[in-house]
């Protein structure tokens, strides 16, 4: 096949918009004249991404305005795409695709929504990294790839920020990121803020706690209830979180955005999930990418029972994440074997 003008589509969450990058490459690894444009809530994930010609800016606030949301969808069908890939599904890009005018719309189209594509592969049986599994999104169109690499770029500018900042922090440097938008995900505070004067003490880390704008809150909440002194700097552009992972011996925290960065720059991460599997959101790297959850804690978790929210992450005790990081940390401080 071939495509001059092609949009992808991933409307929202920074962890989402990040396992998508492996697919863009992908794409125009395959098809490098192709002009391809991205569709999305965060134009600010993709910043400096070399494989997209445009970002367009979905504003999330006026989803419910008839006026505007004729306006973006005129501007999808000014495009004059030839393929729209919607890795969402959900029901406003749904519509979108419907809508562009365009002669191939390929996505999984879950439920109803499989009346807006024409192109729908089989998804995959059973649990895949999310990476791959958009990756394989692009099968029926002839790319096949298994590099589940995410892009993630920070600018020379975000370094020296961050590097005025971590100046005068000495030890190995671990950050934390306790914050994460749903409930079930967000292990308790109190607990993050025990293990961080745990890894003080026994590993002599020096501690960082990152939380986004609007999150500044929590993180501060969290360096309140510690007895060290961490740092709490504040973010005020994802690329200078992709440039203070770069630095980090480890990144730990909730499975959120952030870890998602920490991953796309190679920073080593340990998470605490929740309810969701952990397969499908751990990178494919067991010397580098750890991670803890409540199956040995939870029946229903352990035979994936689950049907709503439930805080079963709460169940995970600080002694065995403890345990886990200080074992990461031996893998990770490990020396490499000379050939």
């Amino acid at each position: 096949m071939e495509f001059h003008r092609a949009l992808f589509i991933q409307l929202r969450r920074i962890g989402d918009i990040l396992m998508c990058t492996p697919a863009i490459r992908a794409f125009k690894s395959a098809h490098p004249e192709c002009s391809l444009d991205f569709l999305t809530e965060h134009p600010e994930v993709l910043d400096g991404n070399p494989y997209i010609e445009h970002v367009i800016r979905v504003d999330k606030k006026v989803q419910y305005h008839p006026l505007r949301q004729i306006e973006l969808i005129k501007r999808i069908r000014a495009g004059r795409y030839d393929l729209v890939v919607d890795f969402l599904a959900n029901p406003r890009s749904a519509w979108y695709t419907a809508l562009s005018g365009v002669k191939t719309r390929l996505s999984y189209g879950y439920g109803h929504r499989r009346w807006a594509y024409n192109l729908i592969p089989q998804r995959p049986q059973g649990p895949t990294y999310a990476a791959i599994d958009k990756l394989r999104l692009l099968s029926p169109i002839g790319i096949e790839c298994n590099d589940p690499r995410l892009d993630f770029c920070v600018l020379d500018k975000e370094r020296t920020n961050i590097n005025a900042i971590v100046k005068d922090i000495s030890g190995l440097l671990i950050t934390i990121s306790p914050v994460s938008r749903k409930e079930y995900k967000r292990w308790p505070l109190e607990r993050f803020a025990i293990l961080g004067d745990m890894l003080t003490r026994d590993l002599g880390a020096s501690i960082v706690i990152l939380a986004g704008p609007g999150e500044e809150k929590v993180a501060d909440k969290m360096a309140s209830l510690m007895s060290s002194k961490p740092s709490v700097p504040r973010i005020t552009r994802l690329g200078e979180l992709g440039a203070k992972f770069e630095k980090a011996a480890l990144h730990i925290g909730n499975d959120n955005g952030p870890k998602h960065i920490a991953v796309a720059v190679g920073a080593p991460t340990f998470t605490i999930f929740g309810r969701q599997d952990p397969i499908s959101w751990t990178y494919p790297d067991t010397l580098r990418h750890f991670w803890i959850s409540p199956d040995d804690y939870c029946q229903d978790c352990r035979l994936k029972r689950h049907r709503g929210d439930s805080n079963c992450i709460e169940l995970i005790p600080v002694e065995a994440v403890a345990e886990r990081v200080r074992r990461a940390m031996e893998i990770l401080l490990r020396p490499i074997p000379k050939p």
